[in-house]
């Protein structure tokens, strides 16, 4: 009760406040005129009735103040100031009237028996009522009511959840050669099928990417038979919507448990283990089927349809559900043909009688995503080789044969090129298994990954000051020119993709392979890069030409010279979300030490629109070369890189 007339007499207050302040804002308005009008003015002036109604109301008061100052008015002299002294006047006036207006609503709004407290240093705590805030009992009372309040809104966020994801094979790769309307429209029906899909089964939230989508739902059967209609429902599709040549095929991955996640909340925005598993799950997937872990395969009621692959992903073992049948009798086979040509190539490696080709292994230098990397020998001239093994999985005669033709025609364009910035390519060809393979220059050096890892910021070769990271930017830059002065894009410019030699040179590796990852290679459930270092049209699926590389030598260069990356973020969801649409962190926020110009040059890189950016890699070595020409003797302290994600 004491509240609501405490309310309407604070409103009564102010509306009085308010009422005043524009009579005295008038008042001085009016003041001024007259002030204006002693002055040579046009004489129709006089004739409004504005300034008549003005004369009949102010004159009298100002000829009044005037008398009692002795002052005639109007008068020749000093007189004509009388006006603007009152309107000064008048403002005083106002200004004191606020300040008591003022005081006078905080007494009101505060009763003196509240005030002093506060005065005191008292506050309220349940169960207690007012006690002194710095009290050693008030402390630990509200610490105790923290603790409570913390474990309630943990416990209140904790749902349990099944996500489904969800994409289509060879997405990229099924769209060429056909018509803009086609895959339009072909596109359209398959997301409609999709939404219809997921109402049926009570999707709770759904987040769409370029190539998939991510669903959540609040029952681990109902993310399945979501999963399992959208397989059944792909047949008629392909018979009565589907407008291209090539069919759909999807793969599809479910987990399930208990995920951070509120009512409002995006589902994009969430980062959690069980949704990885769920993507991982769905990209090691073979076509037109649905993976899960154990873990879940032990959770369903019903387990008919469902088989063990003999594969594991996050260290758990998979089991299928599929339409069609497995492919061979065995569980090797299950386990699909790359795996098992690695394991193979392995057990010869072992028994030292491993050979690629014509090329003996010397040793492997390291794996990953596309396939291993060995340094060999060459017996026929003697010289030591990279020899990249890339494993192609399970794939139809057809695919197959597909990629293998697209696979020589770009190593052939890729091996034409030669610049001391790229590593050359020596030879192609097909081992005994049939897996495609590269024998490239051999570079004594190390990655950029590894020589900014964390655990050894102490390794030889390792850049320690801004003039010899932007010795490396400028080669790095100068090598790309020349690939895109001969129409070659990259498309993968990331730390892992540049060698250091040890006499501190730069190359790039990889020219001619990226493309083929980003194709064909994601039918195998095998993605190359990531989000970090990609271009905003290469995350959308937009046209991708050589400033596409540009954009992702920017992200380089920051991380080379600050330890972090423009886009950081949680997930690859959220990295995704703000290389497209967030503007990068400012350098000098990473190190203020570090010069404007070098800012300027990377705001040109990071630029969302392609012609915003360096419009050639050319442009871009020579502002890097002028500005490190600029830069003083002394080193510009860096801190320490940490090594990117892969």
């Amino acid at each position: 009760m004491a509240a609501s007339v405490r309310s309407v007499g604070l409103s009564f207050i102010r509306a009085v406040q308010r009422t005043a302040g524009w009579a005295f804002l008038l008042a001085i308005l009016g003041f001024l005129i007259l002030f204006g009008l002693q002055f040579p003015h046009n004489l129709k002036l006089d004739a409004w009735s504005l300034i008549v109604y003005l004369h009949v109301w102010g004159d009298p008061v100002v000829r009044e103040v005037g008398s009692w100052v002795g002052v005639a008015w109007p008068a020749p002299g000093v007189s004509f100031l009388l006006p603007l002294v009152l309107a000064f006047a008048t403002w005083v006036g106002k200004v004191a009237l606020d300040a008591a207006f003022n005081w006078l609503c905080r007494m009101v709004a505060t009763p003196k028996k509240r005030a002093a407290e506060e005065e005191a240093g008292l506050v309220e705590i349940a169960g207690l009522g007012r006690v002194p805030a710095d009290s050693e009992h008030a402390r630990k009372e509200l610490l105790k009511r923290y603790r409570e309040i913390e474990d309630a809104l943990k416990a209140s966020k904790r749902k349990s959840c099944a996500f489904l994801s969800i994409d289509v094979v060879g997405s990229t790769q099924m769209k060429h050669g056909e018509e803009d309307t086609a895959i339009a429209a072909t596109f359209q029906a398959y997301e409609e099928m999709l939404k219809q899909v997921f109402e049926q089964h009570g999707a709770w939230k759904v987040a769409w990417t370029p190539d998939g989508v991510m669903v959540c739902f609040l029952q681990l059967d109902l993310a399945l038979a979501a999963g399992q209609r959208v397989l059944q429902s792909l047949k008629r599709f392909n018979e009565v919507h589907n407008k291209l040549r090539t069919s759909f095929r999807v793969r599809a991955g479910v987990n399930y448990g208990e995920v951070s996640i509120f009512e409002d909340s995006r589902l994009e925005r969430i980062a959690d283990h069980v949704i990885d598993v769920a993507g991982h799950m769905q990209k090691e997937g073979r076509p037109n089927s649905l993976w899960v872990g154990g873990e879940i395969y032990n959770l369903l009621a019903d387990k008919s349809g469902f088989r063990l692959v003999g594969q594991e992903v996050d260290g758990m073992p998979v089991y299928e559900w599929s339409l069609e049948p497995p492919r061979g009798g065995t569980m090797a086979a299950r386990a699909g043909r790359g795996a098992e040509l690695l394991a193979a190539s392995e057990r010869a490696s072992a028994a030292g009688t491993r050979r690629v080709g014509r090329y003996e292994i010397l040793q492997e230098l390291g794996r990953g995503a596309m396939g291993v990397v060995y340094k060999a020998r060459d017996p026929q001239i003697a010289r030591t080789v990279a020899i990249k093994v890339i494993l192609i999985g399970n794939q139809s005669p057809e695919v197959l044969a597909d990629y293998l033709q697209r696979f020589y025609r770009e190593a052939q364009t890729a091996g034409q090129m030669s610049h001391p910035g790229i590593v050359t390519i020596h030879d192609v060809g097909e081992d005994e298994d049939g897996q495609p393979y590269l024998v490239m220059e051999y570079v004594e050096g190390n990655t950029l990954a590894k020589l900014f890892a964390p655990d050894t910021p102490e390794q030889p070769g390792v850049p320690r000051s801004l003039r010899q990271i932007l010795d490396i930017a400028v080669q790095v830059a100068d090598a790309l020119d020349y690939a895109h002065r001969r129409n070659v894009i990259h498309r993968d410019i990331k730390p892992a993709n540049i060698l250091i030699t040890s006499e501190g040179r730069a190359k790039i590796a990889d020219f001619g392979i990226a493309k083929l990852a980003g194709t064909q290679m994601t039918q195998t459930g095998l993605i190359v890069g990531t989000p970090a270092f990609m271009s905003p049209e290469q995350i959308t699926g937009g046209a991708v030409d050589s400033r596409s590389d540009i954009f992702s030598f920017g992200i380089l260069l920051c991380w080379m010279c600050t330890g972090n990356r423009p886009f950081a973020g949680e997930s690859i969801t959220e990295v995704a979300y703000r290389v497209v649409h967030t503007p990068p962190t400012p350098l000098r926020e990473f190190n203020a030490d570090l010069p404007g110009e070098l800012e300027v040059v990377l705001s040109r890189c990071l630029a969302k629109k392609p012609e915003e950016r360096f419009q050639t890699a050319g442009e871009l070595a020579n502002d890097l070369e002028a500005l490190r020409a600029k830069l003083p003797v002394a080193p510009v302290s860096l801190p320490a890189a940490s090594s990117p994600s892969r």
